[in-house]
């Protein structure tokens, strides 16, 4: 698992590996509330790093941890993430995913050529 130490850089690349964990809830504009599976524990860094390590990807929006509901709510910029993002994001390609994250952040997304090591199985 690549290192996460840099918050400017990884986030795109820890957020795709979570997203076979996530599933979406509930959304309205400018608030997302998606369901945390059990894998993505296994996903997120070591050294005690939770979901909202997210937070500069959604800034100025907040992230809010639910751990009881197993769930996160995301407040957000509704004309910067609208409906169709969150669709694409976690239900889409890995591909989709991808070229959508990286319109949304291209600061932050590398280039992978097709790179099997950001498909995750999906855990219940």
């Amino acid at each position: 698992m690549p290192a996460f130490s840099d918050p400017s850089s990884g986030l795109v690349d820890l957020f795709l590996r979570l997203r076979p964990h996530l599933t979406l809830v509930h959304h309205v504009p400018g608030r997302v509330r998606l369901r945390v599976g059990a894998g993505a524990l296994a996903v997120l860094p070591k050294g005690g790093a939770s979901l909202d390590a997210l937070a500069p990807l959604f800034a100025p929006g907040t992230i809010r941890l639910n751990p009881a509901a197993r769930s996160v709510v995301i407040t957000h910029d509704p004309a910067r993430f609208p409906p169709a993002f969150w669709q694409e994001c976690l239900d889409g390609s890995d591909a989709t995913a991808r070229a959508r994250l990286a319109a949304a952040f291209p600061d932050q997304v590398a280039e992978h050529p097709t790179d099997s090591s950001y498909e995750t199985e999906t855990l219940s």
